[in-house]
């Protein structure tokens, strides 16, 4: 017998961390930097925290001001739309 699994809804946080996922990879291989990102999403504070989420979890490098795909992110997203 199996679990059922409980959806859940997503954070304002994960939200955000999507967000940005989704436009770094949209523009891959050109990269964004942060003030882009804080524009596009409107907040400076939250896209801080997001991008750091997402660096700890090793989708996302941080050099300087600009936003960096790492080879992990790029390929989860390549074998998704296989």
């Amino acid at each position: 017998m199996q679990a059922k699994r409980i959806r859940r809804r997503p954070s304002e946080d994960e939200r955000t961390q999507r967000a940005i996922l989704a436009l770094v990879l949209s523009s891959h291989p050109h990269h964004r930097t942060m003030p882009e990102m804080s524009r596009e999403i409107g907040n400076k504070e939250a896209v801080e925290g997001a991008v750091r989420r997402l660096s700890d979890f090793g989708l996302i490098r941080l050099h300087g001001q600009t936003l960096l795909l790492t080879d992990a992110a790029f390929h989860c997203h390549r074998l998704e739309t296989l």
